[in-house]
């Protein structure tokens, strides 16, 4: 079997899920490549997306570009700040014009946005075994990734309150209209990591009639495994008297919460422990932490190496996740198979990994008391946070192993070539 994975990008969340994915196919012989535009993490069978260079071709995309450039940037001032990206569903790129393309036996969408012209490329693969792994809204809005409260994706979009827009046949309309277009009559698989994102794709008016499988993101748990937190403190230059609390995040928007994790450990300041506290950064956001915040920050920078990063895991106590609306998050899956519990808001599918009381503590949406009161709870019960860590880890090997994410994804191509 030949499975070709596209996806704008192999780094970040979802293209670190389908490269995972990809490795893992590999490893038991299925014949897996990957087509994208740009890449973070190296392989032999990564196959990069390239236009040709000639005048005619740049002088093509300059002008595409500005027009869809110009049609976004009508909104540029009315565009509420601190928002995920908004992407059109128009690209100057060609993909099912590749090789790779027509030569393989199931093609596998992941994270498409700037990649994939719609109009074009489903018109070019309707008759091919289809697969699409949806990372988040993008693929039945009008544009935006992560709609909030929002559900006009369930009407046709239009009005969007992320462009600040009261117009019904705005870009956002128009975007899914054409959406709609490219879909119509289309057979593909949908596949969401959690049942979260399935609801919503189900109950949205591109989607409402497709079968939606929920298979999990998977991980290596031979890699990804509780380190020695000495060894681990010592690497990484961190403290070994200090409680550590980790947050990770490479884009700093709204639904990262950010401000819930500053406001929460704000409340805690009068509590006798929180001297001995430590906030460790991953990724690119400690230019967002306030100098006075009153604990040190310890900042790691982006890292990717999967050992390395394990050890990221291992040297802290806790993670926290305050995000406002996330799919299935990789830090989570991360952070249980190193043995570390996680603390974050009861929205998305964020409860369907943690579980209260056995893999870490949720606390309602946006509500600061309650996430502080959880990680103050953390913080005084070292024995049962330990617990909740073993727990954890347990979780991951039983339904999260990048071997069970594999064998589910294969059963569900050999159903596509069937059809």
């Amino acid at each position: 079997m030949k499975v070709l994975h596209i996806v704008t990008q192999n780094c970040g969340g979802a293209g670190l899920a389908a490269f995972r994915l990809h490795l893992g196919l590999k490893s038991i012989g299925i014949k897996s490549k990957m087509l994208l535009l740009q890449y973070g993490l190296w392989d032999n069978d990564i196959i990069e997306l390239k236009r040709k260079r000639d005048i005619f071709t740049r002088l093509h995309d300059k002008i595409y570009n500005k027009l869809i450039s110009f049609e976004f940037n009508v909104y540029k001032a009315s565009r509420p700040q601190g928002l995920e990206v908004f992407t059109d569903d128009r690209s100057v790129y060609n993909a099912s014009k590749h090789p790779l393309v027509k030569n393989t036996d199931i093609i596998n969408l992941h994270w498409i946005s700037t990649m994939i012209n719609h109009r074009h490329f489903f018109s070019d693969v309707r008759n091919r075994p289809l697969v699409w792994t949806l990372h988040d809204m993008n693929p039945f809005t009008g544009g935006c990734h992560c709609a909030g409260n929002c559900i006009k994706y369930t009407t046709g979009c239009g009005a969007c309150p992320q462009l600040g827009s009261k117009d019904t046949n705005d870009l956002s309309r128009r975007i899914f209209k054409r959406k709609e277009k490219a879909y119509k009559g289309l057979y593909v698989r949908l596949v969401t990591p959690s049942k979260w994102l399935a609801d919503c794709a189900q109950k949205s008016l591109l989607f409402r009639n497709y079968k939606i499988d929920v298979i999990p993101n998977g991980l290596p748990t031979s890699i990804f495994q509780k380190r020695d937190k000495k060894f681990s403190r010592g690497l990484l230059d961190l403290p070994e008297d200090k409680i550590l609390i980790l947050f990770g995040g490479n884009r700093i928007t709204e639904n990262k919460g950010l401000k819930y994790l500053i406001q929460a450990l704000n409340l805690l300041r009068n509590r006798s422990y929180y001297s001995a506290l430590g906030l460790v950064i991953s990724g690119y956001c400690t230019d967002f932490i306030p100098k006075d915040i009153g604990i040190p920050v310890y900042n790691l920078g982006l890292i990717q190496e999967p050992r390395l990063l394990s050890c990221c895991y291992s040297a802290v106590d806790m993670l926290l996740i305050p995000s406002l609306q996330e799919n299935f998050p990789n830090v989570i899956l991360e952070s249980f198979a190193c043995g570390i519990p996680v603390v974050g808001f009861d929205s998305g599918g964020i409860p369907e990994m943690v579980r209260p009381g056995e893999t870490g503590l949720l606390a309602r949406v946006e509500n600061v008391e309650e996430l502080s009161e959880k990680v103050d709870w953390m913080i005084n019960h070292s024995e049962e946070r330990q617990q909740m860590g073993l727990n954890a880890r347990r979780v991951v090997e039983r339904e999260y192993s990048l071997e069970i994410e594999v064998k589910r994804y294969i059963k569900l191509y050999e159903h596509a070539l069937q059809a």
